[in-house]
């Protein structure tokens, strides 16, 4: 496929496998993976997974799936503002803006039902197994899952470019034993991709000692999730009345006395419904996309130029991203509203879990409303066959897997 844009080179695009494509495919290599994401069964499934609020406490809450959109277009609007206003970067050498959109429309693919409590409970239960983590989930899911079960890098998965997969890898260590806390980790399967997407085999040697290595597009992607849950889980929540201004200014006042008075005032003004919220977060949006740009490596990891750049976000930017974070993890994270449904969730995901794990070791018999999915039980390998029934179950949506957790009530 020609490349016009120079700053990715064909070694950027090539893909997991051969793509067959017709001779006058108008999209570059970018643009299918974006489309492949959008139309895949687990970019769908993110419609019913939880963001925050478990799925159905009500009907105007963010979900997976309008978070992933909202990364994106939020992810779009920065490779937009930094095509235009760097001076690295040129009509002829920018950032691929659909290659940014895959990485966040994928970046939570991996996750599964009831939110990240769900995902370190799985984790915990997976343990024996070498654990779960939902970025090396998303990973898998584009490598292995979509469009069928991996049988050989050849023709597997969605056949994703490097830059792509590479753009979503935001951890690198691989095996949840050598990571910290035991999170934020690789399968120890995905060493091959891992090699496949460095160009170097010292890039993966300074990734396994803690060095975080990753191109623009990765580090675009992960600072647009930063702002897309940040403002929108403290939207949901003040919609939700779960702050009052005294509450809030509280938790200023006793655990983030440096807040910025200009984010107190505005933060005061929405919870007294004296500022549109929307508008607020509109203007929050807006203020940190302007605050944010590239710096040139001297010292750059690999060849290609995905990584001889930096992202970098003004202090005062950074302080407000940091304090609205700090506010939503001690006022609505950790409050009971968010917390009830998401212990008995967790509850429904262990039981299911323990059910299929029992079936996989002989332990009890499939009931024929719960049976296991195809092709588990032929595999020979124990760690294998537990990997697929993790994949079963962290593909469930939160409405899917409480009706079939009401099977083993019965």
């Amino acid at each position: 496929m020609t490349i016009e844009n120079t700053f990715y080179t064909p070694w950027d695009c090539e893909s997991v496998g051969a793509r067959h494509l017709p001779e006058n495919e108008y999209r570059n290599a970018f643009e299918i993976d974006r489309d492949r994401i959008i139309h895949s069964t687990a970019f769908r499934r993110l419609q019913g997974k939880t963001q925050v609020y478990v799925t159905g406490q009500s009907d105007q809450y963010r979900t997976r799936l309008t978070h992933s959109i909202e990364v994106a277009q939020i992810g779009r609007s920065v490779v937009n503002y930094l095509n235009r206003s760097s001076e690295f970067l040129t009509s002829a050498y920018q950032i691929d803006s659909a290659l940014v959109e895959a990485a966040c429309l994928a970046h939570d693919l991996g996750n599964p039902p009831i939110g990240h409590k769900g995902e370190s409970r799985l984790n915990e239960l997976m343990d024996p197994w070498g654990g779960f983590e939902g970025n090396a989930q998303s990973l898998r899911i584009l490598t292995d899952i979509v469009r069928g079960d991996r049988r050989a890098y050849a023709n597997s998965g969605m056949q994703a470019t490097r830059a792509c997969l590479d753009s979503i890898l935001k951890y690198k260590i691989v095996g949840k034993e050598n990571s910290a806390r035991g999170a934020k980790f690789l399968y120890p399967e995905q060493q091959e991709i891992l090699s496949w997407v460095h160009d170097n085999p010292e890039l993966d040697t300074r990734s396994q000692a803690g060095e975080q290595i990753r191109p623009i597009e990765c580090a675009i992607m992960d600072l647009s999730d930063d702002i897309a849950y940040t403002t929108s889980d403290l939207f949901d929540g003040v919609k939700q009345s779960l702050l009052t201004p005294v509450q809030v200014n509280a938790f200023w006042e006793d655990e983030y006395p440096d807040v910025s008075d200009v984010l107190k005032a505005e933060v005061d003004q929405v919870l007294k419904n004296q500022y549109p919220m929307s508008r607020f977060v509109a203007g929050l949006i807006g203020r940190w996309i302007y605050a944010i740009s590239i710096i040139s490596v001297s010292d750059p990891y690999v060849k290609v130029p995905r990584y001889k750049y930096q992202l970098t976000l003004e202090p005062e930017a950074q302080a407000e991203l940091s304090a609205l974070r700090a506010l939503n993890y001690n006022l609505i994270y950790n409050s009971q509203y968010v917390k009830i449904p998401e212990s008995a969730g967790v509850e429904i995901l262990e039981d299911l879990f323990n059910y299929y794990r029992d079936m996989v070791m002989g332990i009890r018999p499939a009931m024929e409303s719960l049976p296991l999915p195809a092709g588990i039980l032929e595999q020979d390998d124990e760690t294998h066959k537990m990997r697929m029934v993790c994949d079963w179950v962290a593909g469930m949506t939160d409405n899917h897997a409480i009706r079939l957790h009401s099977y083993l009530k019965d």
